[in-house]
C-alpha cells in the first residue's frame, strides 16, 4: 500500500512539474510583428532596425505580419536552440536571405503554425561573398529543421531555395519552392521524414554536397510527399540516398 501512494505522489508531482514547464515555454514565448513598430525587447533578445528584424538570443519567437524589404537574422551570442514560428509571414529580400541564421548552436527551427501561409522570397541582386554566400531564401550555418502543419512558399530570384551548411531536416509543413538553381541543398545531409513538398528548380531538386566526410553527404526520405521537377539531378548526392518511405515523383525537364 506505501508503494502504491508513494508511486501516486510520485505521478501526481511529475504532472505539477509538467504543467509548470508547460506554462514557463509558453510565457517565454516572444512575440515580433514584423510590421509592427516596436525597436525591439528590453533584454536585447531581438532588435528591430531599417535591414529588418536581428534575433541573438535562443528562445522561442512567434513571427507575424509583412516585411516588404528586409531579412529576420539570428546570430546568437549564446548557446541554445532558436525556433521562429511563421505565423501568416511575407518577407522579401532583395540582395539576400529573407530569413538568414549565421550563429544558432545547436540548431534552428523554423515552424509553420498550423492553419498560416507563409511567403519568403529573394531577388535576382543577391550580394555574394568570396564563397558565393548566402545563396539560398532561407540559408543557414547551423543545423536547420523545418517542422508544423502550415506553408511555407519560397522563390529565389537567382539561386537556390533552402540552404543548409549543416544537417538540414524537414519534418513536416507544405512547402512549394521555385528556384532557377537548386531547390534543397544541405551541406551535410537532407532527410525529409515528413511534410508535402513540390519543388521547381533550375538545376538539382535536393543536393547533399559534403565531400569530405565519408558518413556525410547523403539524403535520408522516409517519409512525407515530394514532387521534382527540375533540370539536372532530382536527387544529387556524394555517398548515399535511402528511400525507406513516403512518396517521391520525379520529372526532369530540358
Amino acid at each position: 500500500m506505501r508503494g502504491t501512494k508513494l508511486a501516486a505522489a510520485l505521478a501526481a508531482a511529475m504532472m505539477l512539474l509538467s504543467g509548470a514547464c508547460a506554462g514557463a515555454r509558453a510565457d517565454g514565448m516572444v512575440t515580433i510583428a514584423l510590421d509592427g513598430q516596436d525597436s525591439g525587447s528590453e533584454s536585447g533578445a531581438w532588435q528591430r532596425d531599417e535591414k529588418g528584424v536581428f534575433i541573438r538570443r535562443p528562445g522561442e519567437y512567434l513571427l507575424t505580419g509583412k516585411l516588404a524589404e528586409g531579412q529576420i537574422l539570428v546570430d546568437c551570442l549564446e548557446d541554445g536552440k532558436v525556433t521562429l514560428y511563421l505565423n501568416g509571414v511575407e518577407v522579401h529580400h532583395e540582395t539576400g536571405p529573407a530569413i538568414r541564421i549565421e550563429e544558432c548552436s545547436p540548431r534552428a527551427v523554423i515552424s509553420l503554425v498550423e492553419g498560416s501561409d507563409n511567403v519568403l522570397s529573394d531577388g535576382a541582386a543577391l550580394v555574394l561573398d568570396e564563397n558565393e554566400e548566402p545563396d539560398g531564401v532561407v540559408f543557414s550555418r547551423s543545423d536547420l529543421s523545418l517542422e508544423g502543419n502550415g506553408s511555407l512558399k519560397i522563390t529565389a530570384g537567382a539561386q537556390n531555395g533552402i540552404v543548409s551548411k549543416d544537417d538540414l531536416k524537414i519534418l513536416g509543413g507544405k512547402l512549394e519552392i521555385t528556384a532557377p538553381n537548386h531547390g534543397i541543398k544541405g551541406k551535410d545531409c537532407v532527410e525529409i521524414s515528413g511534410g508535402s513538398i513540390s519543388i521547381r528548380a533550375g538545376r538539382d531538386g535536393i543536393k547533399s554536397t559534403n565531400k569530405k566526410d565519408p558518413d556525410r553527404g547523403y539524403i535520408d526520405i522516409s517519409g512525407g510527399e515530394i514532387t521534382i521537377f527540375c533540370g539536372d539531378d532530382p536527387l544529387s548526392f556524394i555517398t548515399s540516398c535511402r528511400m525507406a518511405g513516403g512518396r517521391v515523383n520525379l520529372t526532369m525537364t530540358e
